[in-house]
């Protein structure tokens, strides 16, 4: 796991973070680059299998920690920010393995059932910083092990085609959240949509 691509108040979090391990696993691009390393993150994503009140949630938030600001709260789904960190809590209704333990602290999932989760989003959202992780994903897996991947969570859910044409669809893509790279991984954008490109069509 690279440590390293977490900022210094995720680090001073993940006490905090490791209260919620008996129900929620960490995913999205947090997870992704404990895996490889490639860029920084900015953001705690934690999933659950379960459905949960975030009115109780936020109670067991407030005992250990001050709440910031709440972005969206509804059923299973809570957003807040606390130490200037982005923590989304989500009722994922997919069974995921997790069977990762960041330093004991928090499990998340291998980095093919991240980056299934990853193709089965895309269509729901266009953001750059999902590209450039999916485009990372593939220096260590091949195209046909993401599909299978996906495949077997999603099942029906997810339409093969329609994630062929988006991984090389770039007009409607959200830039806002700027990408830092670490050393050594530094990649340009248009090199990454030609790779994605070509291996929509593989």
């Amino acid at each position: 796991m690279f440590k390293v691509i977490l900022s210094k108040n995720q680090e001073n979090l993940l006490s905090f973070i490791k209260l919620f391990t008996s129900d929620f696993y960490l995913v999205g691009g947090t997870a992704i680059a404990l895996h490889l390393g490639h860029r920084r993150s900015i953001d705690f994503d934690l999933f659950t299998d379960n459905i949960f009140d975030p009115i109780k949630l936020r109670i067991r938030i407030l005992k250990n920690n001050n709440i910031d600001h709440t972005f969206n709260q509804g059923e299973g789904d809570l957003t807040v920010l606390v130490n200037n960190v982005k923590i989304t809590f989500f009722h994922y209704p997919f069974l995921i393995d997790r069977p990762i333990n960041f330093e004991n602290t928090i499990k998340l999932p291998d980095i093919l059932t991240l980056g299934a989760m990853k193709a089965f989003a895309l269509g729901r959202r266009a953001k750059w910083k999902d590209y450039v992780d999916l485009y990372f994903i593939f220096q260590q897996h091949s195209f046909q092990e993401l599909i299978d991947k996906t495949n077997s969570i999603f099942k029906s859910e997810f339409n093969e085609k329609l994630f062929r044409t988006q991984l090389a669809f770039f007009e409607d893509i959200d830039y806002s959240e700027q990408i830092e790279y670490i050393e050594g991984f530094e990649k340009k954008d248009d090199a990454i949509k030609q790779f994605l490109e070509k291996i929509s069509l593989s």
